[in-house]
């Protein structure tokens, strides 16, 4: 062995080895370095997008939750001041028609954090998407109606007649963007309401129970 070593053969032996080694550290040192980088990029990425549906969802459920104090607080106010009419006219009191509302003053939300966010709810899942378009057109349309009205008391009936409805769907879709947070905002997990949480919900609103669950597509 040592005299192998001594050779003149042993140089141009070792040589060889050397430059492959070389060679083998050329390739993978690099190869090595772009797969770390692709995965802390891909790692960033999934942060980043984690971290942008962390905004969206707070930001959004800062918002409904706010419409949903709103309309309690309407829906309280209007009960009174609809209680108020039925017993001035039991006492025979006439009561004049102040005419239409004044527009805009029976809104539920201005919808500031959906209007600047509404192209970015593709980060959401479907199931989230579908039911956050559906509480601000119904926002949308509370108010519409009770513009539309042609006397203040239409509109006061208008809100209250659909305020029970309105609160049930924002007491939804803060449960499920609640869920979706849990989840770590997975875009796969399962965030629906459950049907005991949809009875709690619908007896702290007022909403029918029977209509809430035909309308989610549960059984009663």
């Amino acid at each position: 062995m040592l005299a192998w070593f001594s050779s003149e053969a042993a140089p141009a032996w070792i040589q060889a080895i050397g430059s492959v080694i070389a060679i083998f550290v050329a390739v993978w040192l690099p190869a090595r370095q772009r797969s770390n980088s692709l995965r802390d990029a891909h790692a960033e990425r999934a942060q980043q997008l984690k971290d942008f549906r962390q905004r969206l969802t707070i930001g959004l459920r800062s918002e409904i939750s706010a419409a949903l104090e709103a309309a309690s607080r309407w829906q309280s106010a209007i009960e009174r001041t609809l209680q108020g009419f039925q017993e001035a006219r039991t006492s025979g009191a006439v009561i004049a028609d102040s005419g239409p509302i004044q527009p805009g003053s029976l809104i539920m939300t201005d919808a500031i954090v959906y209007r600047q966010m509404a192209a970015e709810l593709g980060q959401l899942p479907l199931e989230l998407i579908k039911s956050v378009v559906l509480f601000y057109s119904m926002a949308l349309d509370l108010g519409r109606m009770a513009d539309a009205a042609s006397t203040a008391q239409m509109a006061y009936e208008t809100i209250q007649s659909l305020a029970p409805r309105f609160k049930m769907n924002a007491a939804l879709l803060i449960t499920t963007l609640d869920k979706f947070e849990a989840s770590g905002f997975s875009m796969d997990a399962d965030i629906r309401p459950k049907p005991e949480e949809v009875r709690e919900l619908a007896a702290k609103t007022g909403y029918p129970l029977e209509e809430v669950l035909r309308e989610r597509g549960f059984s009663a």
